[in-house]
């Protein structure tokens, strides 16, 4: 079996070989592919699951069925400000990837000047022999130079490649905080949901326990209670409303941070009544969360590697290093371009006489053979940067595999943990309605009856926290496994325009 260090050098030296083949293929696009070869992206958590493989939905977040849900991730996409700054880095990468492509191209320029000069004695003279010094002149110029670089080794399609390959990085990064934009706004909106439906039930419970409360307070002095029952039943109803108040601070942070996902102002943002309507609940009897997917809703992608936004984002950022060392490499060639100057030199006055036409043309060499070494030192530093970018790249690669491991075993984790939750609330509901029957036929007082009434709500809230997690876990899996589908052609277009919409 070949050692992991032959796999890096082999690989290594391969894609370097491809990028020192001539000036077409100066870097080969992606490193993906090869990535493949050397890492299985088959996960037993899949299997567990009984998930299948295929392409998912770009709009995964739609499967939770919840049209306001829908509205606040298209009014992110549209405004969040992360995600504007992601796509104006684009616009900007796309930019410098032409100006670098377009250095292959000859340049020209023109000039005009107009002086009076006259030269010192010591220039006309420097050895005293009494030359006369001439009058002062004045002098009109017009210029047109044209130059042009031969691309002899390679180096200035090496640049544009380089410059494309970050413009490739800027588009990964885009991608992906598209992605995390879309993940934060599902989350903090099951979690806004969680809080009101646990503001509702937490009311509730406080005024049960008061009920309670005063029940035991009154058999307490009837001599029929402890007074141990009274204070723990008021301790309980304290916890509750301390619950509440920390339930309402979370709710409030909540909206604002929905706020500013939406790229608004959370003040200006809570003054607006279509905002208000969007964040409340559906209904006003009962807030409901979205309902968890099935396993239907997970596919494990065929091409997960080339769908995630890190490890694209990581080769790119590995070509462009093998690109610098490339260039580090041709650093001590010689330089060969064409150039071409005319234009017109004369006193004022006679610019337009064929006296005045001047002109140059013809090759021109530069070749810096004296470096002190530092053409050495900067390929040196290059070859290191591959390691570097190589490494970063390698590790993306497996903690890529290894989040989407992980995300697919919490996910269902979470899964069975709200199922057991469930039968949880169902056992403390029936136990509710039988202390009620039993307090009903006066067969116990009605603190008992009350009692279990307040750990059905307790168990209510527990069962809709377990529901919050596995919607949580079903983002963080989608985001894992990249099941949103990079849209280049959406992207590209919001580079261009910023108002377009997603």
């Amino acid at each position: 079996m070949r050692s992991p260090l032959l796999h890096r050098r082999t690989a290594l030296a391969g894609l370097l070989a491809l990028a020192l083949t001539g000036c077409a293929s100066v870097t080969p696009p992606s490193a993906i592919g090869p990535a493949t070869e050397r890492h299985s992206t088959a996960m037993p958590a899949t299997a567990a699951l009984g998930l299948a493989t295929g392409t998912p939905s770009r709009h995964w977040w739609q499967a939770l069925q919840d049209e306001q849900l829908n509205t606040l991730v298209q009014t992110a996409m549209q405004h969040n400000q992360d995600r504007q700054a992601a796509v104006a880095a684009v616009r900007q990468a796309r930019a410098l990837a032409g100006l670098a492509e377009r250095s292959a191209l000859p340049q020209g320029s023109l000039s005009a000047q107009a002086q009076a000069q006259r030269p010192s004695l010591a220039e006309v003279d420097p050895y005293n022999q009494g030359q006369p010094r001439p009058p002062e002149q004045r002098l009109g110029t017009i210029a047109q130079m044209v130059s042009w670089e031969i691309d002899l080794f390679g180096r200035v399609g090496t640049a544009s490649a380089v410059a494309q390959r970050q413009a490739d990085a800027a588009a990964a990064t885009a991608h992906s905080a598209e992605a995390l934009l879309q993940a934060e706004v599902v989350r903090h909106y099951v979690l806004l949901r969680l809080y009101q439906h646990d503001l509702a039930r937490l009311q509730e419970e406080s005024d049960v326990l008061q009920r309670r409360h005063t029940l035991l307070q009154a058999r307490e002095r009837a001599g029929l209670a402890d007074q141990r029952e009274a204070l723990a039943a008021q301790a309980q109803r304290e916890q509750a409303l301390a619950t509440i108040a920390q339930t309402q601070a979370a709710l409030h942070a909540t909206r604002a941070a929905l706020a500013v996902l939406a790229g608004r102002a959370p003040a200006t943002a809570e003054a607006d009544s279509t905002w208000q309507a969007l964040l409340a609940p559906q209904t006003t009897a009962s807030v409901a969360l979205p309902a968890v997917p099935d396993t239907s809703g997970v596919v494990q992608p065929t091409d997960l590697l080339a769908r995630r936004p890190d490890v694209a984002r990581a080769d790119a950022q590995l070509r462009a290093a093998l690109g610098e060392t490339v260039l580090a490499d041709r650093a001590h060639l010689p330089r060969l371009s064409l150039n071409l100057s005319a234009g017109l030199n004369a006193p004022f006055g006679a610019l337009g006489q064929a006296s005045a036409v001047r002109y140059a043309v013809g090759p021109a060499l530069q070749w810096d053979w004296l470096d002190a070494g530092r053409n050495r030192a900067r390929a040196a530093a290059a070859k290191a940067g591959d390691e570097v970018a190589w490494h970063q790249f390698e590790n993306t690669v497996l903690q890529a595999l290894a989040d989407s491991e992980s995300a697919l075993r919490q996910w269902g984790a979470a899964r069975t943990a709200w199922q057991h939750a469930t039968q949880a609330e169902s056992a403390a509901q029936r136990a509710a309605q039988h202390a009620q029957k039993r307090f009903d036929t006066g067969l116990e007082p009605p603190t008992e009856a009350l009692q279990h009434q307040a750990q059905w709500l307790q168990a209510r809230r527990s069962t809709m926290a377990q529901q919050a997690d596995a919607l949580q876990a079903y983002a963080r899996v989608q985001l894992a496994l990249a099941a949103w589908q990079p849209d280049d052609a959406g992207t590209e277009r919001t580079a261009a325009n910023p108002n377009a919409k997603p």
